[in-house]
């Protein structure tokens, strides 16, 4: 788990994440909280993330091994 962002940054980290689509209820909450909550978020897409390039390689496991080279060059 990273570093929490610094109290003044908080909400611009959170921000940072999301885009423009913070909720305004998300002001009304302690700067703690908002760092927890973007915390939480980071983390939980950098999980996502790394489910998603697992699916990838073992979705490559059904491909014959020949063709796997140029697949992954296509795909990404």
């Amino acid at each position: 788990m990273q570093p929490l962002p610094a109290p003044g940054d908080a909400y611009s980290a959170l921000q940072a994440q999301l885009g423009d689509g913070v909720p305004e209820g998300v002001r009304a909450l302690a700067d703690d909280d908002v760092r927890h909550l973007a915390a939480a978020v980071r983390d939980a897409r950098h999980r996502q993330a790394q489910a998603l390039a697992e699916a990838g390689e073992r979705a490559l496991g059904h491909i014959p091994r020949l063709l796997r080279g140029p697949v992954r060059r296509i795909v990404g």
